[in-house]
């Protein structure tokens, strides 16, 4: 088999499938949703394509309208980010311990072998889920 009998078969492949796109879009519903799931894949496909390609990824949708709170640029963010460290510089972590640092417990709250400190463990109260109900009985 040739190259361009190879290419005719398969184009005539192609055009017989794509002439039943129209009768299986009216009749059968399975094919109707999922060809409307399928456009609306490739829209947002192309919509992020598009905003990767603009540079503002992280950005509000265009149309969507802008936030008056939200920083739009990404030096915007990093300094929203970074201005919530008061000790120190933004590139250095807090020295260890500094008042800046959270406080680091080394023993676990629950471990093998450890009182429970005066708590006391029963068992749940018995209920008859998971049973069948007797007869004469409201569920």
């Amino acid at each position: 088999m040739t190259a361009q009998t190879l290419l005719s078969s398969v184009r005539a492949t192609l055009m017989r499938w794509l002439q039943l796109v129209p009768a299986l879009f009216r009749h059968d519903p399975l094919f109707r949703y999922a060809t409307i799931a399928a456009v609306l894949a490739l829209i947002f496909l192309a919509i992020s394509i598009v905003q990767d390609v603009a540079g503002n990824r992280d950005g509000p949708v265009a149309g969507a309208g802008k936030n008056a709170g939200t920083p739009t640029s990404t030096s915007e963010k990093f300094e929203q980010g970074n201005a919530s460290t008061a000790v120190g510089s933004p590139t250095e972590p807090p020295a260890p311990g500094s008042p800046s640092e959270p406080g680091q417990d080394d023993t676990p709250a629950v471990a093998p072998g450890r009182p429970l400190q005066g708590i006391k463990v029963a068992p749940a109260p018995h209920d008859d889920f998971g049973t069948v109900p007797k007869e004469g009985s409201s569920p």
